[in-house]
């Protein structure tokens, strides 16, 4: 159960920093976030890779991401923010929409851009949001749904839906749930036939249900996670290698140094002196 708010909206302060981060560090979110870049230049760093600040730019970042920001000049935009369950809250969007789901995190950063009347139309939507955060009015609740669910619309459809893959519905929904149960246990988890012991299924059932979803194997997917939320911790927590191995469930720090440079090519201290001094 995530500690942070399920929604919450707010404008980015004078200097373009995120709010919530520290000392101009990266800052992690437990659920989604669109920053909407109204005006600025800089650099946007989201899990490692980098992005130029753009006028009239949307960013759509998942939970668990780490980002940073690094302006150039005073930054004009806002943030909102929401939890899966907010989104999907009423009819409107049952399950999260194609862009947003587990099929499409991980394959690319998701950044739109606008043209100049669409761009008139989500500024308007984004300023009532943040009205309507703002002030304590009757419906406010179903007014902030039907405005995410309008902003969230506008962001997916301009990404080719097409171009996403098209999954048997079973495969679907059991890849999603794969990705789910990993995204909650991947810590402690680290055996295929963990995670279909607790979908009901074979492992070999699983496995081929993820390799045709993804490209790659449920092996690989539970690596990848761990080796993510391990250069995530490298960047976002101070503690020390023995410490965040130990987070991340591994019996002792020798084994997770073996793991992170295996994957990595650089040993922990190093990996986390490059990034936080670039």
């Amino acid at each position: 159960m995530t500690s942070e708010q399920p929604f919450h909206a707010e404008c980015l302060d004078i200097y373009g920093r995120i709010p919530g981060s520290s000392g101009g560090g990266y800052h992690q979110s437990e659920i989604f976030e669109m920053i909407w870049i109204k005006k600025g230049k800089g650099a946007f760093m989201i899990d490692l890779e980098k992005r130029q600040i753009l006028d009239n730019t949307l960013y759509c970042l998942f939970p668990g991401q780490i980002h940073r920001i690094t302006p150039e000049r005073e930054l004009v935009g806002y943030k909102i923010a929401f939890s899966e369950e907010f989104l999907c809250a009423g009819s409107a969007f049952a399950s999260l929409p194609p862009a947003l789901n587990h099929t499409s995190r991980g394959k690319r950063l998701l950044v739109a851009r606008f043209n100049a009347g669409t761009q008139m139309d989500i500024e308007n939507v984004i300023d009532t949001i943040i009205w309507e955060y703002r002030n304590q009015q009757r419906l406010r609740a179903d007014m902030l749904h039907g405005l995410l669910k309008i902003l969230v619309a506008y962001f997916s459809r301009r990404f080719d839906t097409d171009a996403l893959p098209r999954l048997p519905g079973n495969d679907q929904i059991v890849f999603n749930r794969f990705m789910k149960l990993l995204d909650r246990n991947f810590r402690r988890q680290k055996q295929v036939s963990a995670y279909a012991a607790d979908l009901a299924v074979t492992s070999n059932y699983l496995s081929e249900v993820v390799k045709r979803a993804s490209g790659h194997s449920a092996s690989y997917h539970i690596q990848q996670r761990l080796l993510l939320e391990a250069k995530r911790k490298a960047l976002t927590n101070a503690g020390r290698m023995k410490e965040i191995a130990l987070e991340l469930g591994f019996e002792d720090p020798s084994s997770f140094s073996k793991f992170f440079k295996s994957k990595t090519g650089m040993n922990f201290s190093d990996f986390r002196n490059s990034w936080l001094n670039s």
